[in-house]
């Protein structure tokens, strides 16, 4: 039997919920969760489900997988001779990365704006 959790709320999460996904679904997944920073699916899951957001958390686990996924990227597009030779498998790490990215950009964009309203 798996130890006892708690939330940040300190209650037990003791309840398991369990979905089916293809092969694919789920290697989607586990590089969502890499790419965000999350340490676990189930924080991912959770955060994905309850707040319809996922917030992603800066760390060196997550430029590790960055770095990792961009090589894999770069190899991918030095074999490719014609943008109809990539698959849609392509793309997905590419758009995550990119929805991460602009995320970013927006709350540094707000965070400025906020510290000039501040100033004023």
């Amino acid at each position: 039997m798996s130890e006892k959790n708690r939330d940040n709320k300190n209650r037990w999460r003791n309840v398991t919920i369990a979905f089916r996904m293809s092969p694919e679904e789920n290697e989607e997944l586990d590089l969502r969760v890499k790419l965000c920073g999350y340490q676990t699916r189930q924080e991912y899951i959770i955060e994905s489900v309850l707040h319809q957001k996922v917030t992603a958390v800066g760390n060196p686990l997550m430029l590790v997988q960055f770095r990792k996924q961009l090589r894999g990227i770069e190899e991918e597009l030095k074999r490719l001779t014609t943008l109809e030779d990539a698959d849609e498998e392509l793309f997905t790490p590419i758009r995550t990365m990119l929805e991460i990215l602009n995320a970013f950009a927006e709350e540094r964009n707000y965070e400025r704006r906020k510290k000039e309203k501040a100033q004023k």
